[in-house]
């Protein structure tokens, strides 16, 4: 079996073609942003979009849009000097999705807490309560 580069899948598939050059244009739109704003800014920009020479960049958060707002004359002006045909950068707020699971909650109990329970429960009659109270007491976390 031999291998074929990406490049050669995408040409013989059919209707990708045609988003090729779009696809293109776009990697090279997020590089030179890259290569022009601070790496702690970068990290919170993305180009989302380019059509009709309007650039679309989302933001992080509202502070990110404002700084980027701030630098969009300069790097509007870099894009044209790579030989980019663009005539407006637009800025949205696009909140990223938090793709890490949160940390699983671990409570402990304090020895003061665990008596105070103890205390409760040996007043409780049977009751849900009372196992619920129980089941605190048994977990040794």
């Amino acid at each position: 079996m031999h291998s074929k580069n990406l490049d050669a899948y995408l040409d013989q598939a059919g209707g990708i073609n045609s988003l090729m050059p779009q696809a293109k244009r776009l990697l090279e739109l997020r590089q030179v942003l890259l290569e022009t704003l601070p790496a702690q800014l970068a990290e919170f920009a993305n180009v989302a979009n380019f059509r009709q020479g309007k650039v679309i960049i989302f933001a992080a958060n509202s502070a990110i849009a404002a700084k980027l707002k701030m630098l969009g004359p300069g790097l509007k002006d870099r894009l044209v000097d790579r030989g980019l045909q663009v005539t407006a950068l637009e800025i949205e707020v696009q909140p990223r999705q938090n793709t890490l699971p949160e940390p699983a909650k671990a409570a402990v109990l304090s020895d003061a807490a665990r008596q105070a329970l103890a205390r409760l429960e040996s007043q409780l009659p049977d009751s849900k309560l009372k196992s619920s109270v129980s089941a605190l007491l048994e977990n040794k976390s």
